[in-house]
């Protein structure tokens, strides 16, 4: 079987800006090729080098060189277009919202072949979203004016697009529920697949970490108030990570600097099992999360997760391999503080989270699930 993957970017891309998507869409990738189908990655880079086909670990790529502009996004629809033809995928899939599920859906409908989406965030499936963020944006009335015509007609190709996909694939339960009440239509709920082995726990672990960007909805400066309350005996703190916002990151990293709290900066991901490696419990005080990426990597360490909001599925709870505070931040911190005191039920919660992971997130039955999907077989 032939199998099209349409990407914005790559993970393993040095010009990408990674995200969850993309971390996904490489070990699908992977999963996908170990298990026998032929898989054909096309996607953007801003990296002049690339060559126009590449193959990487057994997976074809076609590179398709960025611009600048308002309507690069739209120039590069006829390009991926082109790609698809030529290729002439059994299936395609779409990872998140973006124009390139209109690409996808045309090809599928006019080709007869199966276009399979899978939601990315609790609000993958809005409708207008690009103009909902542009009003909730703080850019100035004028801009707002000037930009709302090119995120309007966007938002006009995604709309559609979320429409066309023979299957709807979503990683949590909230995101199936969203889903329906968006689109009328019924997602089926699979876990993010993990195709990369867990690295050996390190000799010591005796840091509590804290990874994400340093944005308003990840909210690192709460993990800072958390240390400050610690009785942190033995333990060290590392809060990873970097602010688009000089003034922002150099604020947050004077602040962690008082509570002896490590900003090693970025992690590149090659280095995220690494980074878990040393880590005895993950804290995450985002706002909103859908199934973090970072969850996954940091149970498949043995590295409970320690929520101040999201609880994908409860699993946290009902498995014994974290905990969601339903965003109380005094009852996150004293958990965290009881874990650190009671090694012996850390140690449990360690071994449990290691087992869940790989017992879900590691298990060639999801990929043969999307396999099942691609051949019309549900």
């Amino acid at each position: 079987m032939k199998l099209a993957i349409l990407a914005q970017s790559y993970l393993f891309d040095e010009t990408a800006s990674i995200n969850g998507s993309l971390v996904q869409l490489y070990n699908l990738a992977q999963g996908f090729y170990k298990n026998g189908v032929e898989v054909h990655y096309i996607c953007t880079t801003n990296d002049t080098s690339k060559p126009k086909y590449e193959l990487i670990n057994g997976v074809q790529f076609y590179w398709i060189q960025s611009q600048k502009g308002l309507f690069e996004w739209k120039r590069t629809m006829t390009l991926y277009k082109k790609i698809l033809i030529n290729i002439s995928p059994d299936a395609i899939y779409v990872r998140g919202r973006n124009v390139l599920q209109f690409i996808a859906g045309t090809y599928a409908k006019a080709e007869n072949k199966v276009f399979v989406w899978g939601t990315n965030g609790d609000d993958s499936a809005e409708f207008n979203k690009n103009v909902k963020r542009l009003r909730e944006s703080k850019r100035s009335i004028v801009k707002k004016f000037l930009l709302y015509p090119f995120k309007a007609l966007e938002d006009i190709y995604i709309n559609m697009g979320m429409k066309m996909p023979n299957y709807i694939v979503n990683q949590n339960t909230h995101q199936k529920e969203q889903t329906k009440k968006c689109l009328n239509r019924d997602g089926l709920v699979l876990n993010s697949y993990y195709y990369i082995e867990s690295t050996e726990g390190s000799p010591i672990k005796n840091k509590v970490s804290w990874l994400a960007r340093w944005s308003k909805e990840k909210q690192p400066e709460l993990f800072i108030e958390m240390v400050s309350k610690l009785e942190k005996q033995n333990f060290s703190f590392i809060m990873a990570g970097t602010s688009n916002n000089l003034d922002e990151n150099n604020k947050l990293k004077e602040k962690a600097k008082q509570f002896n709290i490590e900003t090693p900066g970025k992690i590149a991901y090659k280095n995220v099992n690494d980074y878990f490696a040393q880590s005895l419990i993950f804290v995450n005080t985002s706002y909103r999360e859908g199934v973090s990426n970072t969850f996954i990597e940091a149970m498949l360490n043995g590295v409970p997760v320690l929520s101040l909001n999201s609880n994908p599925n409860n699993w946290l709870t009902d498995f014994n391999i974290g905990y969601c505070a339903n965003g109380k931040l005094e009852d996150l911190t004293r958990t965290l503080n009881d874990l650190l005191e009671d090694r012996e039920k850390l140690k449990k919660m360690s071994a449990d989270s290691k087992t869940f992971a790989k017992q879900q997130f590691s298990n060639d039955s999801i990929i043969e699930s999307y396999i099942n999907l691609f051949q019309k077989n549900a």
